[in-house]
């Protein structure tokens, strides 16, 4: 079977791997460069291939989920967050081993591609299997008509886990989320050594290096029905891991 992956980041060669080990042709169409991963991120299940030791992340909550929700989310009282089911100690995995691993394999093979709604059609037409992890927003063919619910926020490189440590630096693989009202940020992590805060959208901090960032929840679009969109801004929707495009791309393409 002849398959086209849509974007190179994480969950693109992450697909490409699952459809590749399953046998299939696979083309990576994307503008060929690298992802930039900021801040502490992490695997929750191991790329088979990719991934080597797991390690412990610990998932701390501080005030309470309903806190935490309102920071974050405002109005959008029925979101489920990740404190309700994340907090406490897990295995993890190296993200970025991953991704180094993929990019050795299967980086030299992206052809470029400037993602548009333009392709779309004769590239839906040529593949057996297309599967998409571009953001949602930019293959939509009708942008006016279709809804894109996100939420933004702040993001630094800068951890200053006040009230939480007695000790100035974080301790690593670390998560702390906080519902509590009198926290400015809402989330605090350092994973090997990377550090990350996030703060709601409407208190910006003042800090060297800040970043928005949008975080998709759920979209209408239905644009391209037949392709199967993996990754949390492929298919534009929250909750979804950095993982499961491998894992969802295997068992879609096992049936």
């Amino acid at each position: 079977m002849n398959v086209a992956i849509l974007g190179c980041g994480p969950a693109g060669l992450f697909a490409a791997h699952a459809a590749t080990l399953a046998g299939h042709k696979v083309t990576i169409l994307s503008k060929p460069r690298r992802s930039f991963m900021r801040g502490a991120q992490y695997l929750h299940r191991p790329i088979p291939g990719l991934s080597a030791e797991s390690f412990k992340v610990d998932y701390r909550l501080k005030g309470s989920v309903e806190g935490y929700r309102d920071k974050v989310y405002g109005d959008l009282s029925d979101i489920l967050v990740s404190p309700l089911t994340l907090t406490g100690v897990a295995d993890a995995w190296d993200i970025r081993e991953a991704y180094e691993a993929a990019w050795k394999l299967y980086g030299a093979n992206v052809e470029y591609w400037d993602a548009n709604t333009e392709d779309m059609q004769e590239i839906v037409s040529e593949f057996d299997e297309v599967i998409n992890t571009i953001p949602a927003k930019i293959l939509c063919a009708s942008p006016s008509v279709h809804e894109f619910v996100s939420q933004k926020i702040w993001s630094t490189n800068f951890v200053k886990p006040v009230g939480v440590f007695a000790a100035e630096i974080m301790p690593d693989n670390l998560v702390v989320c906080s519902g509590d009202a009198e926290d400015w940020w809402y989330r605090q992590s350092r994973i090997h050594g990377w550090d990350n805060t996030e703060f709601p959208h409407d208190r910006k901090p003042n800090a060297k290096e800040v970043w928005e960032v949008e975080k998709p929840i759920s979209t209408t679009c239905d644009c391209w029905p037949t392709v199967l969109s993996m990754g949390r801004y492929g298919a534009w929707k929250k909750g979804v891991l950095s993982d499961s495009a491998f894992y969802d791309t295997a068992e879609i393409l096992a049936r």
